[in-house]
Parts: C-alpha cells; structure tokens; sequence
C-alpha cells in the first residue's frame, strides 16, 4: 500500500489559537520508506517551556523557520493524491486542513489513523500511545516528539498492524474521507491594523509582571500581519478594556 504518514508539532492543542512549528512525512511504497519531508515553520509566537522540554525546538530555531505560506504547497506536492496516515490523525490533519483553507488551497485526502487501528486489533491493556506502541512494537526513531520520527513511527505501526491483521481484516485498513467542519479564518483586516497601531501607541505594559497581554505584546514574534481577524478583535478589545480601565494606557 502507498501513502504518506505525517505528523506535525505545535504550539499547543487549540486550533483557534495555536500555530504549526514543524511537518514531517516519509512516503511509503510497498511497506518501504521512498521519500521525505521535513521543515520547521515560524509560528509568529513564543513556544511555552513545556513544547521546548518536549521537541526540543527553540525560539531560535523558529526565528529563521520558513513560513507556513512558504512550505505548505511544497507539503501538499510531496502528498500529492496519495491517502495520508497518522496516529490521531484527526488532530493533524485539522491544523492542515484549516492551513489550507485559510490560504483558499484544495486538499481534501484520504486517511487512516493508526490509533484507531491500534484500538481496534491491540490487547485493551496495552496502552495506545505513539511512544507506547514504539516499545510496544521495538520501533527505533532518533528522536520522540519531533515531527519526522514520530511520522515515521506511525508508518511502521502501520506496517506491523497490517501484517498481523490485513489479509484477515483488510476493511479496516482502507483510507477513509475526514468528517470535520473548519471555517475558514479570515485575515486582519486594514482598519483592525491601523485601529491596532493606533492603540499599541497609547500602550504602557503594567508593572506587573504576569499580566497574559503584556506577554503577548513583548512576545518577540508578535507580529499584526499575522493575526487572523478574530484573534485581532479578541487583541482590540483588550486593549480597549485596558484603556476604559485606565491602568495600562498613558
């Protein structure tokens, strides 16, 4: 069977509000790894220290990273029509899909989720888990957490699982179509970023230090540009809050 297993890493588990900073793939033909892809992406946002102790990925990796309108179209010629495969693949491929659709790109894959099949075929004792299933199935990666291993994981699950249970099961190893609903997020507008420069020059950040909105603004890779135009009327309003409470603003 040919497909592409992938997985990405990210900022955090919201789609709303957190951004992709890796992809990784490896195309599989017949049970053999033929090619693959791997980028960081700048997330235009400051990684917690929980996803920098669980990659490893530093701001300053992602600093110089390509953006995600730069290496998407290279992603989805590398999956060309070939299904995709993942371990929860639900999640990843939501952050693509909403990617995609953000950006007006066409891709609309087949896909197999290895932790389903996992669920399906493996004792209930046996815990699901990527890096479980690793242990489980004596599967050697160099790194845990990092998009290209993790992908190629998936891939060899896949492959013990359907070496056990293909011939007798072949349905359920059968790509499937997505059964999500995303809407597209729209970009900031002009006159939220003029509004935006505008009250960003009457800002003044709290002596406090724990304030989320001074964080957010001193982050080094807050940019507007980036900004979807929900994320930019949640950031207006804030800083109106801010000004009507008269604590932050001069």
């Amino acid at each position: 069977m040919n497909y592409v297993a992938l997985d990405l890493e990210m900022t955090g588990l919201h789609l709303k509000t957190d951004h992709i900073i890796e992809i990784g793939a490896v195309r599989m033909k017949s049970g053999n790894a033929a090619a693959h892809f791997s980028t960081l992406v700048n997330p235009h946002q400051t990684l917690s220290a929980h996803i920098i102790d669980l990659t490893g990925i530093t701001d300053d990796a992602l600093r110089s990273a390509p953006e995600l309108s730069e290496v998407l179209p290279a992603f989805l010629e590398f999956c060309g029509d070939d299904p995709i495969l993942g371990h929860n693949l639900n999640f990843d491929y939501s952050f693509l899909a909403q990617a995609c659709l953000n950006r007006r790109l066409t891709w609309h894959p087949l896909g197999i989720d290895t932790l389903k099949l996992a669920r399906h075929f493996l004792p209930a004792e046996q815990k699901k888990s990527l890096p479980e299933l690793r242990h489980f199935f004596s599967i050697e990666t160099d790194q845990v957490h990092r998009a290209y291993d993790d992908a190629y994981a998936a891939a060899m699950v896949f492959e013990q699982l359907y070496r056990q249970y293909g011939s007798s099961h072949p349905a359920f190893f059968e790509p499937r179509p997505f059964q999500i609903r995303i809407k597209r997020q729209q970009p900031v507008t002009i006159p939220q970023k003029e509004q935006l420069h505008r009250l960003l020059s009457e800002y003044t950040p709290s002596p406090k230090k724990d304030i989320p909105l001074d964080q957010m603004l001193s982050d080094p890779q807050f940019s507007i540009d980036a900004l979807t135009r929900s994320e930019a009327s949640r950031l207006i309003e804030q800083l109106l809050q801010a000004r009507s409470d008269g604590t932050t603003l001069l």
